[in-house]
């Protein structure tokens, strides 16, 4: 496995480096033969706990509604990112890519097996995993190449409680910034 340079369910690394920016429950389905990699980020936040954070983050968030994407991903031969509120009131984004090769996947800790025709993902425990579509081997979650695979993260679902103070829903600064 490569060293990870992309987790999918902070959504400031897809536009920048050092992301505060994180969503509780991340959703991501990969079509192997469209080759396009969907990720629905649910409930967006950032962990602010002082002036320098909350500088940080609206940095950060500037370059997100500008679509100002990562090196990495500007090569995609096509990608979007879409917000919306619910009606619950929080922020979700969808970011939709279409990758060039099988091999950039492993920016999101996706490996491909040619000879075995399947993907895995490297099974962290804190990013509490879930998916029908895959089988846990070993360390790692296995998925079919032959068809479209969907897992679930909720990497901040034991967030310690230090953290919790710090945690702000981001919709109200979305709000502010999408409108200048």
């Amino acid at each position: 496995m490569e060293v990870i340079k992309i987790a999918f369910f902070v959504l400031g690394v897809f536009f920048g480096e050092n992301s505060r920016i994180g969503a509780e429950k991340t959703t991501v389905t990969i079509n192997p033969n469209k080759q396009t990699i969907t990720i629905v980020q649910e409930n967006i936040f950032a962990l602010i706990a002082n002036e320098a954070d909350s500088m940080q983050v609206s940095s950060e968030l500037e370059k997100v509604i500008a679509r100002n994407w990562r090196k990495e991903i500007e090569t995609y031969p096509s990608k979007s990112c879409t917000f919306y509120v619910t009606d619950k009131g929080d922020l979700n984004a969808k970011i939709i890519l279409k990758y060039p090769s099988e091999n950039v996947l492993r920016d999101f800790a996706l490996d491909f097996n040619k000879e075995a025709k399947e993907f895995s993902l490297i099974n962290i425990p804190d990013w509490n995993v879930e998916t029908e579509d895959g089988a846990l081997k070993g360390n790692y979650w296995r998925f079919s190449a032959d068809d479209s695979f969907t897992f679930v993260v909720t990497p901040f679902k034991n967030m310690p409680d230090r953290f919790k103070g710090a945690k702000r829903n981001l919709k109200p600064i979305w709000e502010a910034k999408k409108d200048r």
